[in-house]
């Protein structure tokens, strides 16, 4: 339903990109598209658990029982891989520079990624997740929702001339990218006891970090390669340190 959402509302997008419609028109398509994880994740909650589904939903942005340290760990995570893919990069291509001034740009870009990207967070890991937790472990369910979400993107990099497409290169590069990404975002949903505020905080911060690290430094397409080497790394620690059954989330109740 979000592929099926989204492909018929970045269409338009698409289109204009090749001058085959008026941007002029292009906004309004865009933000449907953006927020189709959330549309579909409350069509199908609204047919789950009925007047209880939007409820389902929301919740999770306030859930308790959790350490407040995963708030930090949410957003120091993306600042760190960012920064070991700068050195990566660095060590094997030369030297990197970026104006120590944009870095008082992090908390606006902060905001502004938190606003767009939890209606993201909203369907993959408020809705998808935990349904795929019923029948599978905690591994599968990253993978799978992984996948959905790089597939999700295809618009942007339909799109001539994106950002998107110019910073990840290869489309099929990232659909490998993406599910191993997931992982890190189903540790942290399930370790947070489901709470739909630190898995958007750590999409949030990602987003910042990219832009101020990589994009801010016109370095973005060449440092995506190493910056997958540490997501691939910071994967493998994940589920190393962590069985995929423990890794799950706790059985609950429905609503709590």
């Amino acid at each position: 339903m979000v592929l099926l959402i989204s492909s018929v509302a970045y269409a338009p997008w698409i289109f204009a990109s090749y001058n085959m419609f008026q941007y002029d028109l292009v906004f309004i398509f865009i933000i449907i598209g953006g927020t189709s994880p959330t549309i579909a994740a409350l069509i199908v909650a609204k047919i789950e658990f009925e007047k209880k589904g939007a409820k389902y939903l929301f919740s999770q942005f306030f859930r308790r029982g959790f350490s407040k340290s995963w708030f930090l760990v949410a957003f120091l995570i993306p600042l760190a891989l960012a920064a070991f893919s700068v050195s990566f990069w660095s060590i094997a291509r030369g030297s990197y520079t970026l104006e120590l001034t944009r870095l008082f740009d992090f908390p606006l870009a902060l905001i502004a990624s938190f606003l767009m990207n939890v209606w993201e967070e909203i369907g993959w890991r408020g809705y998808a997740l935990p349904e795929l937790q019923k029948k599978y472990n905690a591994l599968i369910s990253s993978v799978i929702v992984g996948v959905f979400w790089a597939l999700w993107h295809w618009p942007h990099f339909a799109v001539k001339d994106s950002i998107m497409a110019i910073n990840y290169n290869n489309f099929l590069l990232f659909i490998v990218f993406m599910p191993l990404y997931s992982i890190s975002y189903t540790w942290l949903y399930n370790s947070s006891n489901g709470s739909l505020f630190i898995t958007s905080l750590y999409h949030a911060s990602t987003n910042a970090s990219n832009t101020i690290l990589f994009f801010e430094s016109n370095a973005s397409s060449s440092i995506f390669p190493f910056y997958f080497l540490t997501v691939i790394l910071f994967a493998l620690i994940i589920v190393s340190a962590f069985k995929p059954d423990s890794l799950s989330l706790k059985k609950r109740a429905i609503l709590d």
